[in-house]
């Protein structure tokens, strides 16, 4: 008996390794030579799985293995998708929005190390030392080098349970290898920041895309655009450490600076979902720069990429990762999850923003005092008339 359950989990094996091998064939540039999936393939990995099962040094435990096979085949699809065990899952399932973390911002592909691209100013990752370009290795121990985004990002949000106790990191910065000790008690700013950069230039800062954004931003513009009539000349919409939200709201900001039929859409299996601007706007006419960087995702980077598509914004920063795309969760019988990409977005002009950068107008380095870049290449362009 146990050694036909122990079958059953290797023939699911089988199956995953044999499921990757579709992929990488229906994914692969077409001028790329395509690896065929003959008898000879399958095969081949029948009998790696059979050496394992008969000549390794000890019999395999199936569910860890099997575990590894389903994480191998979805965390390695895209940064977004993820497989997630039966713990994770639940947490995933109901964890709070917005959901208290430890301040950090990152991004990951499978196999590697996740990347700090932002540390939130006054947040425990902040105050404990951590920095942009830092790579975090492990987790409590736990080696974060073939976990999903998904799964590291959930580790770093607070727990019921748990949320009183530090989280211990190991970061990689250049040659050290650094610890660090953090809580998951920040909560980012869920509202609109406006600063008067000079007469005339107003910044407006938000960290999330979330419910009712297009209506604070209205209020706040119209108000001061009231108070200040017409010396209002320029407005910049900052979007830097901005990694997550809401995209219908999205699409809401972007009607208050334009009006469209059809802004770009989202495809699934060769399906467009069009999306589109039919509100009179209401700032239609005011000069808009928006400032991205490397940590600017997701609906974001469609409001930052619409406006300057439509050549009724500049855009100015870093490259941002290119991770406009819709995820939908699908249960597992044994409680586990399997989260997927089913959509991708792709600008009017046809430009996907699915592992491709926001279109830059002004393009930065990046440097230790970052706002003062921004600031700079904002002002020479608003000097330009550019």
């Amino acid at each position: 008996m146990k050694n036909n359950k122990l079958n059953i989990y290797f023939l699911v094996i089988i199956l995953a390794l044999i499921a990757i091998l579709i992929l990488d064939k229906r994914f692969l540039p077409g001028n790329s030579p395509s690896p065929q999936l003959t008898k000879t393939n399958a095969d081949l990995i029948g009998t790696v799985m059979q050496l394992i099962k008969t000549d390794y040094l000890e019999e395999p435990n199936p569910l860890r293995t099997t575990e590894g096979a389903f994480r191998g085949l979805i965390d390695s699809l895209d940064p977004l998708s993820a497989y997630l065990n039966k713990d994770l899952a639940a947490r995933y399932l109901k964890q709070k929005q917005p959901a208290e973390t430890t301040g950090l911002i990152l991004f990951k592909k499978y196999g590697i190390f996740p990347l700090v691209t932002a540390v939130l100013e006054g947040s425990p990752a902040f105050k404990a030392g951590l920095k942009v370009g830092d790579n975090i290795s492990a987790i409590n121990d736990k080696s974060t080098l073939n976990m999903s985004l998904l799964e590291v990002n959930l580790l770093l949000q607070s727990a019921d349970s748990d949320s009183s106790q530090p989280i211990k990191l190991r970061a990689v910065r250049g040659t050290d290898t650094l610890e660090f000790q953090v809580r998951a008690d920040f909560s980012p700013t869920r509202e609109v920041t406006i600063f008067e950069e000079k007469p005339g230039f107003l910044r407006l800062k938000t960290f999330s895309i979330y419910p009712g954004l297009s209506q604070e931003i209205k209020k706040l513009l119209s108000t001061r655009l009231a108070q200040k009539k017409d010396n209002i000349k320029a407005i910049a919409l900052d979007l830097r450490d901005c990694p997550d939200g809401d995209y219908e709201e999205a699409v809401k900001v972007i009607n208050l600076f334009l009006k469209a039929d059809e802004i770009g859409y989202f495809e699934k299996r060769g399906v467009k979902e069009l999306l589109s601007c039919p509100d009179k706007p209401s700032f239609p006419t005011q000069r808009l720069i928006i400032w991205v960087n490397q940590a600017t995702y997701g609906p974001a980077e469609l409001i930052a990429g619409v406006l300057q598509d439509f050549k009724r914004a500049k855009t100015v920063g870093i490259d941002t990762p290119g991770l406009v795309g819709k995820q939908e969760p699908f249960s597992l019988p044994d409680g586990s999850l399997v989260v997927l990409t089913t959509e991708i977005f792709s600008l009017k002009s046809g430009v996907k923003l699915w592992d491709n950068s926001v279109p830059l107008s002004v393009k930065l380095s990046f440097s230790q005092d970052m706002d003062k870049a921004y600031l700079d290449r904002t002002k020479s362009l608003l000097a330009s008339n550019d």
